[in-house]
């Protein structure tokens, strides 16, 4: 609850805040970098009455209980007087000013940790009171709670019924360490930091102190029984170390493959003696210590843990470090994040235990997290090293797709067919799918479509009960259709079958011809698309609603049919996104053409103001008709060729499919295309964005070259995906799709499979795949990258992922 403001220039704010791991429950003032940014001028004629103004600003905007003031180099060689300045603030302003002299020439960041001690023990220690703490309560010394270590050993300390007075300063108020000279003993965390506050206040206050480790289970037993006797819980605490180290081996037993391995560490502090021995709580013998960053004292202790057979080395340069690891067979290097790229170049597992680390480590849990992270880095390297080995005998990838041997679907990919055609109808204006089953075939759909839109969905049910099923339910569409037609006048209805009524074999023509007097009189298209759930899937739904609203309302222009110069007809596939949409418009017009985009889902972006019962925004009905005189068409993805072929058949109108529409050669492709139709060159903006890909593609590779990834996505969306990933030189070495189709054939991947989410298995880098894949990715260690149906993350809709 204290803000510092940092009396230099912007780099030494700029680069250092909110860079620690350090976490709160109390606020966010910790998180937030206030500086002064000196320049030139305040360099030559001084700052201090810009400083004085800088706290005076701070209080007014963040309402700290206290501002500390830091010199920096900077401010401290131009001798800028930041003590007066601070108590101007607090005898003028009744600002509680602390001054932090402690510029970076000075030393290192444990002197600055120490001095830090000495300013609190000068401006804030003992200077307040607690009536809270009737029983006798401890301070917790040089814990900073990074990634949440203070509160796993906070969790110990409850369930003994120790209570904490101040923590100096992991998780801290102002206030609670203003009163930290009323504690019955200090608990020293780390000695390196802030030993002196400890001395200072045994001196001053009377206080004894213990120095102790919350790392491992051997050092937070010895912690517990150091503090015992202090506060007369010998027993209580005994009770507890054999509960919790009994709970503990239990959840250690799936690391025991941890038992016999090798680790280098470099560390500094607490941490430098502690971890050898959290490391041998786990099994793990530790063959070489780095003591560059360790106190006389904590080399001492070292040498008492290690014992004879201990290798304690000054020198911690990068290839010293590397001849450590291979002289002594290590297993692993555990040190700070700046020696990740030293161990990850030489193929060795890595684990940080610095402040800039995001997993708690202390206490029971954080021991099983240590164990946790330590064998991920393990299985990673050992996995990696499987694979290289596997691709020269692997077979020839099956790339006609191969079925699953099973009955059953577990954690399913596919989707029905009467989502796809729900879906298609979207996107054409003032449409309304209505499928004709039970409710919750419609419920249940509508339910997952908006949740991954985020928007409303138009969707009806004709909603067939037992009675219907066993009595016949022709009477019921026709009365639902005419119900949806008088009430809500759409302009498209469509009648998307299920598979129970496919199955019961409805007679959908007949109801058809029962409704055109209604759809004369109304001028609804009423449009019949087959989408039983047994068969396709989410694509073929789509395709088949495009294809039929194709067949019914270009109908109408057949007899008097003109070309339109110009136009082009777009047939959109389900794996666009809705921004897709508007990226694909605003290309196509750049060439002069006028696109007609069907189905066009751009209006699912967030971008509706109102609600309405039928879709809103999108292709309208004249715009369809029109598709008939196009001059041209363009199907995006390979499902849309069956609609493509569809006008060809019908009008003689050319086309081409393209496979991708994303990446360098999938926009490249797109562009040669409109070029050619258009007669037009390539606008010029297109070569500055094909440049910039070309860069970021470059910048990217690092990270991507070589990877391992598997997609388990809808066949269009696999293809399109597959091809950008070739370009970054990925592999994508298993490639899983809900339905087996021709398509399959293009996707680039050495293995294809027709499954389900239980089907992904392997060793990879990424995922890549719906929302429902996320405990897929979490059992396999990898991250996921959501794309596809259904994707919950925030923003997905409004990311366009075509064009350059």
């Amino acid at each position: 609850d204290t803000a510092h403001i940092v009396h230099g220039p912007i780099a030494c704010c700029g680069n250092s805040w909110e860079g620690r791991g350090s976490l709160s429950s109390k606020g966010t003032l910790h998180r937030m970098g206030f500086t002064t940014d000196l320049n030139e001028l305040d360099i030559v004629y001084g700052a201090e009455k810009k400083l004085l103004n800088a706290i005076e600003q701070t209080q007014r905007a963040v309402k700290p209980k206290a501002v500390f003031v830091y010199a920096t180099c900077v401010s401290g060689l131009t001798g800028e007087d930041i003590d007066s300045v601070c108590r101007k603030a607090r005898d003028t302003l009744g600002i509680n000013a602390i001054p932090v002299n402690a510029p970076g020439f000075v030393g290192p960041k444990n002197l600055g940790n120490r001095i830090a001690g000495e300013v609190l023990l000068d401006y804030v220690i003992g200077t307040g009171s607690s009536r809270r703490h009737s029983v006798p309560a401890i301070n917790l010394i040089g814990e900073y709670n990074i990634a949440g270590d203070l509160w796993n050993i906070e969790s110990i300390l409850t369930k003994t019924g120790i209570p904490i007075m101040s923590r100096i300063t992991g998780n801290a108020t102002f206030q609670e360490i203003t009163y930290a000279h009323q504690a019955m003993l200090n608990v020293v965390v780390c000695g390196r930091a802030l030993i002196n506050v400890a001395k200072e206040m045994e001196r001053k206050y009377g206080i004894p102190y213990r120095e102790v480790s919350f790392f491992g289970k051997t050092e937070i037993a010895k912690a517990l029984r150091s503090i015992a006797p202090h506060l007369g819980m010998e027993e209580k605490i005994e009770l507890l170390i054999t509960r919790e180290e009994d709970r503990l081996a239990e959840r250690l037993g799936e690391y025991s493959h941890l038992n016999g391995k090798k680790a280098v560490l470099y560390t500094g502090g607490v941490k430098s003696w502690s971890f050898i021995s959290a490391l041998q709580d786990l099994g793990i013998k530790v063959v070489a210590v780095g003591t560059k960053k360790s106190t006389y004292e904590d080399e001492e202790k070292m040498k008492r843990i290690l014992g004879t057979d201990r290798l304690l080395v000054e020198n911690t340069s990068p290839a010293n470090l590397r001849s450590l690891m291979k002289n002594n067979r290590a297993d692993m290097l555990i040190a700070g994040g700046r020696n990740l790229y030293l161990a990850m170049k030489e193929g060795y597992p890595f684990v940080d235990v610095n402040q800039e680390r995001h997993i708690a480590y202390a206490g029971y849990e954080g021991l099983v997290n240590f164990a946790e992270q330590i064998s991920n880095s393990i299985r990673f390297f050992e996995k990696k090293a499987g694979r290289d080995s596997r691709i020269h005998i692997a077979p020839s990838p099956a790339r006609e797709g191969t079925e699953e041997a099973r009955d059953i679907s577990i954690n399913p990919l596919k989707h029905s067919q009467s989502i796809g055609a729900a879906l298609a109808l979207q996107g054409i204006d003032r449409a309304l799918p209505v499928i004709h089953g039970a409710q919750g075939c419609t419920f249940l759909g509508k339910v997952l479509l908006t949740k991954h839109f985020r928007e409303p969905v138009a969707m009806a049910s004709t909603k067939l009960f037992s009675e219907d099923v066993v009595m016949g339910s022709d009477e019921n569409i026709v009365a639902t259709i005419k119900e949806f037609i008088e009430k809500q006048r759409p302009d498209v209805a469509g009648i998307l079958t299920s598979g129970m009524s496919e199955v019961k074999g409805d007679d959908i023509s007949s109801a058809m011809n029962r409704l055109k007097p209604e759809m004369q009189k109304s001028g609804c298209n009423v449009v019949h698309i087959s989408s039983p759930d047994y068969e396709g899937g989410m694509e073929t739904g789509y395709s088949r609603a495009v294809e039929a609203v194709l067949n019914t309302i270009t109908a109408k222009r057949s007899a008097h049919r003109k070309s339109i110069k110009g136009q082009i007809n777009i047939l959109a596939g389900a794996h666009l996104t809705p921004a897709d949409f508007t990226e694909l418009r605003e290309i196509i017009e750049s060439f002069g053409l006028r696109p007609v985009i069907l189905p066009d889902l751009s209006a699912l972006d967030g971008s509706r103001q109102d609600f309405s019962p039928l879709s809103s925004g999108g292709v309208n009905v004249g715009d369809v008709e029109t598709m008939a005189c196009s001059e041209a068409t363009i199907a995006i993805g390979m499902s849309m060729e069956s609609p493509a072929l569809l006008l060809k058949r019908l009008y003689g109108i050319e086309y081409t499919v393209m496979g991708s529409i994303a990446g360098l050669a999938g926009t490249d492709t797109l562009m040669i295309r409109l070029s050619a139709i258009s007669g037009r060159p390539v606008p010029s903006g297109y070569a500055r964005q094909r440049r910039i890909l070309i860069d970021g593609m470059r910048d990217a590779h690092f990270y991507l070259s070589g990877r391992k990834v598997c997609t388990a996505l809808e066949t269009d969306l696999s293809i399109q995906t597959g091809i950008w990933l070739n370009e970054m030189a990925a592999d994508v070495e298993l490639a899983v799709i809900p339905v087996h189709c021709s398509a399959a054939n293009m996707i680039p991947a050495k293995k294809c499979i027709t499954g389900d989410l239980f089907s992904v298995e392997g060793a990879f880098d990424l995922l890549i795949s719906s929302s429902h894949a996320e405990d897929k990715a979490r059992t396999l260690g990898i991250p996921l990258l959501h794309m596809g149906f259904p994707v919950f993350t925030v923003g997905y809709t409004a990311r366009a992922t075509i064009g350059y």
